[in-house]
């Protein structure tokens, strides 16, 4: 749905390089007229220079009069002659054009060579290349007016006929054996003939005819000013795409079939006249979409072509702008003869240019043009790829510096893109990318094309965030439209283009973040496009059909139904003017039956939803498969389908839509996230029929979350695309349940939750194994998977501060795809077919070794538990019917609410009268978890109320449960009857199972080293007890290896460098969770934060236990409640097997005391610790506490857990 504008040029900028070559600026129309009256008035040794900086402009002028023009006249004869001539002249010969003796000043720098060297270049930006070479034979005096300019006039006939497209260099005094090449045998580059752009603009009339001797110069400057006021005032501007009024382009066509009529057959000069009228007819076709004009551009072409023998200089130039004609006529009729004849005809036109030639990349380049156009049509992946690979050699062919290579390289960049919305292959999107940025970055500002190539990277990123959902690529893309927009002037014949694309991108967002400032935006630019492109041009059925996405969009959101009605109208439009045939109409057939649907399910007209089926039918059924944008139109026939069978219960609207999901769903091609939408809606519409195809559907849909949330982008990125899948994986969990398939669900709730939790997991595995058969292969992969490690954050890779944020990325995905195709061929071998897949039931068993593991499923449909006991081989399920996701929910709003108004979100002291309110709330919410929801777990499992045995359980919760405290659900009665979980078992929490697996098989201990970082000073409040906790540390370790960090000597560095070298680890400091951005979550040391993205990065594989003695190092975030996105998850991910955590905050009077509980415990036999005790050494703890002090309120000791084995 977005037009690509590129194929463009380079343009010149207006001062001297290092080298001392003169740029020229492509427009400053104000140059030339105020200089007139000074060289009239001026003395004789300032006249030269005062004529170098005015004839220099000549042909830019906004306008010219009578006069001027005379004057003009008259310098330009002047300066011919004294040149020419090799003499001087005073004053008087000036006036009187008479040929006298005269002297210039010999202290003006500025030598007339240059003068006449400059002004003739512009004099040749006016003309054609007929044109030119006539110029160029003409004999002034008796001589060649090429031996007299030499390089600059050889420049533009070779190779850059262009002026404004260029950086035009001129050095007098060398050679004039390029320009005689160019007037010789080998082909002059045709100024028609395109360098980057399949499409020129029209050259000046070509009325020039055979002049010989010194008359010729009247008729010559007759000829300049008849071309200065064809133009306005203004000179052809070739690379910008704006062509002036229509009467001027009129003017100029008339002129130019006028010429041709009169110019019989056989006389040389007919093609070159019947060239330059198509080149006209095009582009007004272009402008206006008369397909008269095309038509008549492509006769005209092909006439020429036909009138010119082979081996003829010309012939190529003739057979290539007859390919672009070809090209164009595809473009807007879609009749596949037009672009197999443009292909067949640039494909000669390659063949015949020999290697060395300097207009070869410029065929290269419009050959691949024409394949990438017949891909976009047909999808044959031979096409991309050769397309790829001309504009590749385009590249390579044109050196760097060269004005054509941002074209080239920005042609390189769309059509990599192309390939990768077919096969999704990130390298080339990454490559796409890099392509236009460098394209932009060669292309300095100011320059007309600079606009095109900003737009086409705008494109690219913009592309590449609807594959990985990346907001900085969003957030640059719009950047890059915008700029785009703005570089280019009101009238210019892309403006459109630009606003249209910048409309998709705001459109685009808005979808994402909902900000309705973006989808205002976006209908605004969409309805200035459609405003601005007359009616018959080509291009507007895709401005009105994005016109009608937009107001499609803001419907859904405020449903207001002239926007829908619009819509509809708008993408009526848009398949009206679209011809059968043409590679668009799939696209706008299904966007207007998108709008259908989008009414019927407001109005309940059942036309719009019959329609609405009918013309998502037709997109499907015109769509090849393999195509990327086929499994969106297969799910949106599905919704229609199915949106029709709520409504009037027809069976075969079901059984269609569920083929139709399945089929997108399946796919190997399209978006990750449009193909688990498509998996979504399959799940949705299996369960109303009860299909047989259900668990296929929630299979497919556990198959590509991890693609969706893939190793290859931030974790800050993944987080944000988990937050948007939701509750997906607990709702096909409780599918396999219902279904008796418990093992299955286990299973897929196993490899559906902590997602990022287990990609980190899998970059430490080991491989020891895999070391003994392929020691190359395991080493490529420690080592691959030891830099992703490192890299996993927002973050540079290497620190490398000379790369920019998106190389840095690049190279993160790069290192990411690479690892995924190491992965492959390590399951390729015979004894790894397994390597890193999701763990079979049989393998999670081994996780329940030290106690029952329970999964709690909350899902809309019902509650259960999972549990897994050793030795028993199933899985055993526990309903939980009096448990639902509604009353969860509530019961987490209340704790949060009675949370907040104890004012327990900082570890500070404590007010006792506001926190003991908290208690009767926290005894209510405590009791109805262990009547619904703790209590038969435990009675399933046959624990028993024995104080003194006390077995581990451990709790693997999902959705808002995870935010709930579990380990202390009971009835606390003040009478004779009180029942707690704490009498029956150990709580512990763990993210997943596997992590349970991976701490059980950490390495070998090292001898124990604890480190104890206390700071009491950074944070919103002194927290003075810290340093009581360190004394009693201190005293329970006596002789052990003890390192100490205290106050400023706990900074963010040095606590990481004393992590490394130590095995254990005590924090007493502030903590904080940040809702809106997990990963920031941090502790608060001396001069700085570590943060949960830092810790994160740790890798340490002899880390044993961490007790986090700070604030809310459990929290998580309500949107990835099935993430452990907490302080003391990152621990663990940094190797820790045991943490000890809170929930919220603590109390800085109790925290000591618990902390000193918990090492008189652990170390009460004098041996050296063990981190497998650490959650017995909390539970006692805690318990002595209570007992101890009657009077201690529930939200002190409460946030007290443990994480971990």
């Amino acid at each position: 749905m977005r037009n690509t504008t590129g194929y463009e040029r380079e343009i010149s900028v207006g001062k001297r390089d290092e080298a001392g070559w003169f740029v020229f600026p492509p427009i400053y129309t104000q140059c030339f007229l105020p200089a007139l009256p000074l060289i009239r008035a001026a003395p004789d040794a300032a006249l030269p220079r005062l004529i170098y900086h005015s004839l220099i402009f000549h042909g830019i002028t906004t306008e010219l009069s009578a006069e001027d023009d005379h004057f003009l006249k008259d310098v330009f004869h002047l300066v011919l002659e004294l040149k020419l001539n090799e003499r001087s002249v005073d004053k008087t010969d000036l006036l009187s054009r008479e040929s006298s003796p005269g002297v210039w000043d010999a202290n003006e720098p500025l030598i007339l060579p240059e003068i006449i060297a400059h002004f003739t270049l512009s004099v040749f930006a006016e003309l054609g290349g007929e044109e030119r070479q006539l110029l160029a034979s003409q004999k002034l005096y008796g001589t060649d007016l090429c031996d007299r300019l030499g390089e600059p006039v050889a420049i533009l006939l070779d190779g850059h006929e262009n002026y404004p497209n260029m950086v035009l260099k001129a050095k007098v005094g060398t050679t004039v054996d390029i320009f005689r090449r160019a007037l010789g045998a080998e082909e002059s580059n045709n100024p028609t003939e395109g360098s980057g752009v399949p499409n020129m603009t029209p050259n000046s009339s070509d009325q020039i005819g055979r002049f010989e001797g010194r008359r010729n110069l009247e008729g010559l400057l007759q000829l300049l000013s008849q071309i200065s006021q064809n133009n306005g005032g203004r000179s052809p501007s070739y690379g910008s795409n704006s062509f002036g009024n229509c009467e001027d382009m009129n003017k100029r066509i008339s002129q130019e079939e006028e010429a041709v009529r009169w110019t019989p057959d056989s006389h040389p000069d007919k093609p070159s006249r019947l060239n330059t009228l198509g080149n006209s007819l095009l582009v007004r076709f272009k402008r206006l979409g008369n397909l008269d004009d095309i038509e008549g551009a492509i006769s005209r072409h092909q006439e020429a072509a036909n009138l010119t023998p082979d081996g003829h200089p010309n012939k190529p130039s003739w057979l290539n702008n007859l390919g672009n004609s070809l090209l164009t006529r595809f473009e807007r009729l879609g009749n596949l003869d037009d672009i197999e004849g443009a292909i067949a005809r640039h494909q000669e036109v390659a063949n015949l240019t020999p290697d060395g030639h300097p207009n070869k990349p410029s065929r290269l380049n419009n050959l691949g043009i024409s394949l990438h156009t017949r891909f976009k049509c047909l999808g044959n992946l031979d096409d991309i790829d050769s397309a790829i690979a001309r504009h590749q050699e385009a590249v390579n062919l044109t050196p760097d510096g060269h004005p054509d290579k941002p074209s080239m390289l920005s042609n390189l960049g769309n059509s990599l893109r192309i390939r990768f919305e077919r096969l999704g292959n990130l390298d080339d999107i990454d490559s796409a990318v890099a392509r236009h940025q460098e394209a932009a970055n060669f292309t300095p500002d100011g320059h007309p094309d600079k606009p095109s190539w900003l737009n086409n990277l705008g494109n690219s990123l913009l592309t590449r965030f609807e594959h990985l959902g990346n907001l900085d690529d969003i957030d640059g893309a719009i950047v890059q439209h915008q700029a785009a927009v703005n570089l280019t002037p009101e009238g210019h014949l892309d403006k459109p283009s630009m606003l249209n694309n910048l409309g998709n991108s705001h459109r685009i967002r808005f979808e994402r973040l909902g900000n309705l400032d973006d989808i205002d935006g976006a209908i605004a630019r969409h309805q200035e496009a459609v405003k601005f492109t007359p009616d018959g041009h080509p291009d507007k059925p895709n401005w009105l059909n994005n016109l009608g996405n937009s107001l499609q969009t803001r419907f859904q959101r405020l449903g207001n139904l002239d926007d829908i009605d619009g819509a509809i109208t708008r993408h009526q439009a848009a398949v009206n003017l679209t011809p059968d045939g043409h590679p668009d109409k799939p696209s706008r057939l299904n966007n207007l039956g998108t709008s259908l649907h989008t009414r019927f399910k407001c109005l309940g007209n059942l036309d719009d939803i019959d329609s609405g089926v009918a013309r998502h039918q037709e997109a499907v059924n015109l769509i090849p498969d393999g195509h990327p944008g086929k499994p969106s139109w297969l799910n949106n026939l599905g919704t229609s389908l199915l949106t029709r069978f709520q409504r009037f219960s027809h069976p075969y609207d079901a059984e269609a839509s569920i083929v139709q999901f399945s089929v997108a769903s399946l796919s190997s091609v399209g978006p990750p996230s449009v193909r688990l939408i498509a998996a979504r809606n399959w799940i949705y519409a299996a369960s109303l029929i009860n299909h047989a195809s259900l668990l296929a559907a929630c299979e497919s849909a556990i198959s590509i979350i991890p693609l969706v949330v893939w190793l290859g982008l931030s974790i800050t990125d993944r987080h944000q695309h988990l937050a948007q899948i939701g509750d997906i994986v607990r709702k096909v969990a409780a599918i396999a349940i219902s279904l008796d398939q418990c093992n299955k669900a286990l299973e897929w709730l196993e490899q559906g939750r902590s997602i990022v939790w287990t990609q980190i997991l899998q970059l430490r595995t080991p491989v020891d194994e895999l070391r003994a058969v392929q020691p190359d292969l395991a080493d490529r992969l420690l080592h691959v998977s030891s830099l992703l490690y490192q890299g996993n954050q927002d973050i540079n890779l290497q620190k490398d501060h000379r790369r920019s944020p998106e190389e840095e990325a690049r190279q993160y995905r790069a290192l990411a795809r690479e690892r995924d195709e190491i992965v492959e061929k390590i399951r390729s071998l015979h004894r790894f077919r397994d390597f890193l897949m999701p763990p079979k039931l049989h393998r999670l068993i081994e996780g329940a070794k030290e106690g029952p593991v329970v999964v709690i499923n909350v899902s809309e449909k019902r509650c259960d538990a999972l549990a897994l006991v050793y030795g028993v081989d199933e899985v055993i399920h526990i309903p939980l019917p009096d448990l639902t996701s509604e009353r969860i929910t509530q019961l987490q709003v209340e704790f949060n609410a009675l949370l907040k108004s104890s004012g327990v979100r900082l570890r500070a002291v404590r007010d006792e009268e506001v926190e003991a309110g908290g208690d009767e709330g926290c005894k209510r919410i405590l009791a109805e978890l262990w009547d619904h929801f703790v209590k038969p777990v435990l009675d399933s499992l046959a624990f028993t109320h024995d104080p003194d045995t006390l077995p581990r359980i451990w709790w693997c919760v999902t959705g808002q449960l995870a935010f709930l405290p579990i380990h202390a659900a009971g009835v606390y009665n003040t009478g004779d009857f009180s029942e707690q979980i704490q009498d029956y078992a150990i709580s512990s929490y763990a993210p997943t199972i596997s992590a349970l697996l991976e701490q059980a098989d950490a390495p070998a201990q090292k001898p124990f080293r604890l480190l104890s970082a206390v700071e009491p000073s950074s944070g919103p409040s002194y927290i003075p007890n810290t340093e009581k906790e360190l004394e009693y540390i201190r005293r329970r370790l006596q002789n052990r290896d003890h390192v100490v960090l205290h106050k400023a000597d706990a900074t963010r560095e040095r606590v990481m460098n004393a992590m490394r070298d130590c095995n254990w680890l005590h924090l007493a400091c502030h903590g904080t969770q940040i809702p809106k951005n997990p990963t920031k979550s941090a502790l608060l040391l001396h001069g700085g934060k570590l943060t949960l993205e830092e810790i994160i990065r740790l890798n340490l594989p002899h880390a044993e236990f961490a007790f986090l003695s700070a604030c809310q190092t459990m929290t998580g975030d309500a949107e990835l409640s099935d993430e452990a996105v907490h302080i003391a998850g990152g621990m663990s991910l940094a190797g820790y097997r045991s943490v000890v955590a809170t929930m919220w905050s603590i109390e800085d009077a109790l925290a000591p005391k618990v902390a000193d509980e918990f090492y008189a415990h652990l170390l009460k036999d004098g041996e050296r610790p063990d981190c497998r005790k650490a959650a017995e050494a909390l539970h006692f703890s805690v318990k002595k506490l209570r007992e101890e002090e009657k009077d201690l309120k529930m939200l002190s000791w409460l946030p007290f857990v443990h994480l971990g084995i």
